[in-house]
């Protein structure tokens, strides 16, 4: 999987830039863009990436990693096998309980994603969009999955030689990476205020290349950008507490593992 070009439909907070609704739509349109990419950047580009189009392999494409498809309604009707049986204690009284569903932690029919998820967009089967009510985006044992709720299960395998919107093929469309949190948005809002106030060719707070001035007495040092940028940092005090607070060792993406028992699919 290779990494998404940046972040997309970040919500910005402007609140605490007073003046937002005076530029023009061009204006804020090109200062959104520069915040929230740089900002995605410098926060090692852990929250909500652009949408990727993930296809699953089932349990039926390969001999390991796939996703659980237990029965569910009707034996035998898009399922496996059923599950092997775990015993334990009810009230002194010993049962059997299948290791999927029910009593244990594993839901029946479920798909597991290589990656952490902000948001599923559309979940699409034979090139159809499923009902959002049809599903929902559990986390176990830190990994993301998702889980049908309607009764019906996925689909057991899909033809990868067919295109994602054909007859065969199963495509969950979502976003890699966690939600924005509040407080990121309004880092973004602030950062988006100062592009568009030099955009516009207004006083702005970003750093310039001053590196001191002395007159009548006073001092001004101007932090050098580049530095700052070097540091992961960009000059404004707000944002910047942002940053450190979600990246504090200043990583360039987000933590990923690689083991052969991790969910497996293909990215198109």
């Amino acid at each position: 999987m290779t990494t998404p070009p940046g972040p997309c439909d970040w919500p910005i907070d402007t609140s605490c830039c007073p003046g937002w609704d005076d530029y023009t739509p061009e204006v804020q349109a090109a200062a959104t863009s520069w915040a929230t990419f740089i900002l995605d950047a410098l926060t090692g580009r852990q929250f909500s990436q652009c949408p990727v189009n993930y296809r699953p392999c089932g349990p039926r494409c390969q001999g390991g990693g796939g996703y659980m498809t237990w029965p569910v309604a009707s034996p035998g009707v898009g399922s496996a096998p059923g599950p092997w049986m775990v015993p334990w204690i009810d009230s002194g009284i010993w049962r059997n309980c299948g290791c999927t569903g029910g009593c244990s932690c594993e839901a029946r029919c479920e798909v597991p994603f290589p990656t952490s998820v902000a948001e599923v967009v559309e979940v699409r089967i034979d090139g159809v969009v499923l009902d959002p009510s049809a599903y929902r985006l559990d986390s176990w044992r830190g990994i993301p999955r998702l889980v049908r709720t309607d009764g019906d299960c996925w689909p057991q395998c899909q033809d990868m030689n067919v295109g994602s919107d054909d007859a065969g093929a199963f495509v969950i469309v979502y976003q890699p990476g966690r939600l924005l949190p509040v407080a990121g948005q309004i880092a973004a809002g602030e950062l988006a205020c100062e592009f568009a106030k030099a955009c516009a060719g207004a006083e702005c707070a970003l750093p310039q290349q001053l590196a001191s001035l002395s007159r009548n007495g006073v001092e001004v040092t101007v932090a050098d950008p580049e530095q700052l940028f070097d540091n992961g940092l960009t000059g404004l005090a707000n944002v910047d507490l942002f940053i450190r607070a979600v990246n504090p060792h200043k990583r360039a993406s987000r933590t990923r593992v690689s083991s052969p028992d991790l969910p497996r699919g293909r990215f198109v």
